[in-house]
């Protein structure tokens, strides 16, 4: 699958992004795979010329590269690049070699294999995504080996997350949706009455909500909840529900508020406290770095008063963090 950047989807939502990773003009993937060959000839491996080559293209671009690099060298670029990198700057170089929808498939993919899920991947992914992102997901994840998405997160999801998610992948969000006061008052009561005026909790309700709305709308839903509760909605939702259906509330509601916002917490929370969550960021960095990471950068900035690039450097290391600091800049 071709990747066509989300910058020039004419939907409003999309076409505020700044992404970090843009195309390169003048291009030649001939002369870039010949410089990938050269920089795993021999012992050892020329991990600068890789970052210098992959850091600085976009998934298209490096679409066409491996496509050179096969018809060049009768060898696939992935198998190779594997066979000659390790650890996380492995990781990251391949993430990077599969277009923007392959790669959240392919991510969606491994978070339902082998015992037990990885929820959190697939919430980061599809609760923060727009109708036209999930519908690309939802075709690269079928070209890739046949396989329906929600099929499969049926299979490995259950009860109210499941049916939260499965939501989700319908697509169905109203996102041109102007503010309505009055409807939105009417939502923030059944939200009251399938929750905090009841013994136990309507979890559908909360979902319809959260899944149908725009997200100004949804902020038009907090601020009439505020009015008529004691709680704001976020508290009412710490209350009222719990695991992962929690997780994806909260991040619903993050990406209504402030999207970008939103993704900058999630950033610096793969690197705070002791150590760092390399999956988790290898997967925010390059989920975004072609759609919005430019917006991200900034709110990061904004909230903890350095920049992204400066935080990487201080969480990582070697040629990973030099291949990293290359996407976000």
């Amino acid at each position: 699958m071709v990747f066509t950047p989300l910058k020039g989807c004419k939907c409003t939502l999309c076409d505020l992004n700044i992404p970090t990773v843009k195309a390169i003009s003048p291009f030649n993937p001939e002369a870039d795979a010949t410089t990938l060959k050269d920089a795993m000839k021999g012992f050892g491996c020329n991990n600068e010329e890789i970052t210098k080559i992959l850091g600085n293209r976009t998934a298209n671009q490096r679409h066409d590269i491996e496509e050179a690099f096969k018809s060049l060298y009768g060898r696939d670029l992935i198998d190779e690049l594997k066979s000659e990198l390790g650890g996380n700057f492995e990781r990251l170089v391949i993430a990077l070699m599969h277009p923007w929808p392959q790669f959240c498939a392919r991510v969606i993919k491994k978070a339902c294999k082998g015992i037990g899920t990885d929820e959190t991947g697939i919430v980061d992914i599809l609760c923060t995504a727009t109708n036209c992102e999930i519908k690309l997901i939802k075709e690269a994840y079928q070209e890739m080996d046949g396989d329906e998405l929600e099929d499969d997160l049926k299979k490995e999801l259950s009860g109210d997350f499941q049916n939260l998610i499965v939501a989700v992948c319908q697509a169905a969000r109203h996102e041109d949706e102007p503010q309505n006061i009055e409807r939105a008052k009417e939502d923030a009561q059944k939200l009251l009455e399938a929750g905090e005026l009841v013994l136990g909790t309507d979890e559908s309700v909360f979902t319809a909500v959260l899944v149908r709305n725009s997200y100004a709308q949804l902020k038009a839903v907090q601020a009439a909840y505020k009015e008529a509760s004691e709680k704001s909605l976020e508290e009412a939702i710490e209350t009222e529900l719990s695991g992962y259906i929690l997780y994806a509330a909260k991040t619903i509601l993050g990406v209504a508020n402030n999207k970008h916002e939103y993704f900058a917490k999630r950033i610096n929370e793969t690197m705070a406290g002791f150590g760092t969550d390399d999956k988790d960021l290898i997967n925010l960095i390059v989920l975004r770095s072609e759609v919005d990471l430019g917006n991200i950068a900034k709110e990061y900035e904004n909230l903890y008063g350095k920049t992204l690039s400066a935080a990487i450097e201080e969480e990582t290391s070697g040629d990973y963090k030099k291949l990293l600091i290359d996407i976000i800049n």
